[in-house]
């Protein structure tokens, strides 16, 4: 059975509307056909969607490029919020006759201190014997998990690796800037980053995929962003991803994000902690951050917002300068999954096991990328 269907409508002179049902993924491509099929004005209608991940929307941007080219007006009416955001996001408004047909918020321009202008071109790695593995935790408690992994590593190849891990204010000596290592394990739009300077994202973990949840305290009677005039907001660094996408959530929602003051505390947990100690009014969390917290603290804080964007992924990612390895590096971290030993370190990493990303969820992120970051 399908999770998508397309139901068409249509009269002699009315544009044809296309009732378009369910969850828009991968599985969705098949189902397809009568929307390239189209040969006159249409209206497609997302009201039953429930979701469209990275794949969704590359399918669905490469059918309204074609459409478009055919100077076909297409028009979208029914989208939730998230779908609307997305679309907006990845620039496929811009095929769509009525760019407005969801709620549309104030113009947003984000830039990070971590803008590509900013910085110096890559350094080759060094040539000798070892390899400088860059690794940015997504929680300081990986740290131990990834001295396992990397000692676990460098028996199963027999090259000496050096670990180099990063997390916010956690300081490590003698560590390479992330962009002259060999191997680099790197958040989000960190990918996007490399990828300009050269580096190949090789693989990404099997797990959930990087979204933000912005909070308050369960007792705070505001609501909605606009009922703050100018709140104090908590969160761990300006360069990580949930702090982007909460800022889009909040300049989605048509409250301007520019209005806010930003406290940048290092460690999403310091930054629940300071909330609940009213030193701030709302904070910004990874999905994976809030949902992991215990019941009795869930229980003291209310989700304002939250994000599913669903192509956004840390990322392995090669020099281009160790290109000649990649084939290596993938059966290497892939065969992780089928040792035990390999399978207790990656459930200590909150890893399932490593996967190769398709090149819609790269061309998402990078899109995404190129909108909001790097043209800062």
């Amino acid at each position: 059975m399908t999770t998508f269907e397309i139901i068409t409508q249509s009269s002699a002179d009315d544009p044809v509307i296309y009732r378009l049902r369910g969850v828009i993924d991968a599985a969705a491509k098949a189902h397809m056909d009568p929307l390239l099929a189209i040969n006159k004005p249409a209206i497609l209608d997302f009201t039953e969607v429930s979701r469209v991940n990275s794949m969704g929307l590359a399918i669905l941007l490469n059918i309204l490029k074609q459409l478009h080219g055919n100077r076909l007006p297409i028009a979208v009416k029914g989208m939730n919020r998230m779908t609307a955001m997305l679309f907006k996001m990845t620039g496929l408004n811009q095929y769509l006759t009525n760019h407005a047909a969801a709620p549309e918020a104030a113009h947003v321009t984000l830039t990070t201190t971590s803008s590509t202008q900013n910085r110096p071109s890559p350094q080759p790695p060094s040539q000798s014997d070892h390899w400088r593995f860059s690794v940015s935790l997504q929680e300081r408690s990986q740290l131990e998990g990834w001295y396992f992994l990397n000692t676990y590593l460098q028996k199963k190849w027999g090259h000496p690796i050096r670990l180099e891990p990063h997390f916010g204010a956690l300081e490590q000596n003698n560590t390479a800037p992330s962009d002259s290592a060999d191997i680099v394990f790197a958040s989000p739009f960190a990918v996007c980053e490399l990828i300009q300077m050269g580096f190949s994202p090789l693989l990404v973990p099997c797990a959930s995929p990087e979204e933000a949840v912005v909070i308050c305290r369960k007792n705070d009677e505001r609501m909605t962003f606009s009922q703050f005039s100018r709140p104090k907001v908590i969160t761990d660094r300006m360069d990580s991803y949930a702090y982007l996408l909460g800022r889009l959530l909040m300049d989605e929602s048509g409250y301007s994000s520019d209005n806010a003051n930003y406290l940048f505390v290092g460690n999403d947990i310091k930054s629940v902690q300071m909330l609940l100690r009213n030193m701030g009014d709302i904070a910004i969390l990874p999905r994976q951050t809030f949902y992991g917290l215990s019941s009795i603290t869930q229980d003291q804080l209310k989700v304002m917002d939250e994000s599913q964007t669903d192509f956004a992924y840390h990322a392995l990612c090669l020099s281009s300068h160790r290109r000649a390895d990649a084939t290596a590096i993938i059966d290497l971290f892939m065969s992780l999954q089928d040792e035990i030993k390999g399978q207790e370190i990656l459930s200590g990493l909150g890893i399932r096991g490593w996967r190769e990303p398709a090149s819609e969820e790269i061309n998402m992120l990078t899109e995404v990328y190129k909108k909001y970051v790097g043209s800062g």
